[in-house]
């Protein structure tokens, strides 16, 4: 296609540039845009560290997720190796499936990592910031898997997010209607799910978070940062093994559809984020 051959050739000359020795670790490095790796380090270091801004950013996350998710959909780009397969190895077309622009990597790893660099400040950590989104946003090229204009969209995007989720104050009069406004977006997000056809899963992610309250104080020791990481991570897995599980034994066929992946990933945002925090604080007073 014309369109795409100066962004084709991009591509090539970059990887002419490296050479094939580096792949595996450009393999490596993208993962640190991957969804399920930042919310696993999200989630952490709620439990772990800070509870109030984990939980705004993970609102922001939820809704750059959804926002990229969307935009894939709206312009429908192709990938690299959808005109030219030899561009990628089969690994790194794993890491990345359907329409090409916004880069979802490079967008995931603007919005979190700049969000801590805007949140805490300080040269070193907005140089750390900088360099491991470069090394995301160039490893999505590199390996064939998006064009650079797919990678420079969701930069920028994400550093939007970024933004707010940095910046973000609460004053007390917001603070007040959190219970008004969370049960809000939670409705607005079933909305896109069901009638506009949104991603669920990032709908019922944007949801679970928004109605969480993180309500708790991280735990100080070595055994109690043992135990709320130890038995969250067994809490999430039960939860999302019975809610995989038991509404097919119930409604079969259920499995997969809009319903049960917005409702899974609400489920599991929401005991992330709110109830088993809650539960853990109640089991130590």
């Amino acid at each position: 296609m014309p369109l795409y051959d100066s962004a084709m050739e991009s591509v090539r000359w970059l990887q002419h540039l490296f050479g094939p020795g580096p792949h595996t670790f450009f393999l490596t490095v993208t993962y640190l845009g991957a969804s399920l790796v930042l919310w696993t380090v999200l989630v952490l270091y709620h439990w772990l560290i800070d509870p109030e801004f984990a939980r705004r950013l993970a609102i922001v996350m939820a809704a750059s997720v959804l926002t990229h998710q969307t935009l894939k959909v709206v312009f429908g780009t192709p990938r690299p190796y959808d005109l030219d397969v030899t561009l990628s190895t089969e690994s790194a077309r794993l890491t990345g499936g359907g329409p090409g622009f916004p880069s979802g990597h490079a967008m995931n790893a603007a919005t979190f990592w700049f969000a801590f660099a805007f949140r805490y400040g300080g040269i070193r950590l907005w140089m750390a910031a900088v360099l491991v989104v470069s090394a995301v946003a160039l490893s999505r090229v590199y390996l064939g898997v998006h064009m650079p204009a797919d990678v420079a969209g969701g930069l920028v995007l994400g550093a939007v997010f970024a933004w707010a989720a940095g910046r973000w104050a609460t004053p007390r009069s917001v603070s007040g209607s959190r219970r008004l406004w969370g049960p809000l977006v939670g409705l607005g997000s079933l909305a896109l799910a069901f009638v506009a056809g949104a991603e669920p899963a990032a709908c019922g992610l944007l949801a679970g978070c928004c109605l969480a309250r993180p309500a708790f104080e991280p735990p100080r020791t070595l055994g109690g940062r043992l135990a709320i990481v130890l038995g969250g991570a067994g809490v999430l897995a039960l939860l999302g093994i019975l809610l995989a599980w038991l509404p097919e034994r119930i409604f079969p066929g259920l499995t997969g559809t809009t319903v049960a992946m917005y409702f899974l990933f609400l489920a599991l945002a929401l005991v992330a984020f709110d109830l088993w925090p809650r539960v853990f604080a109640s089991m130590r007073s």
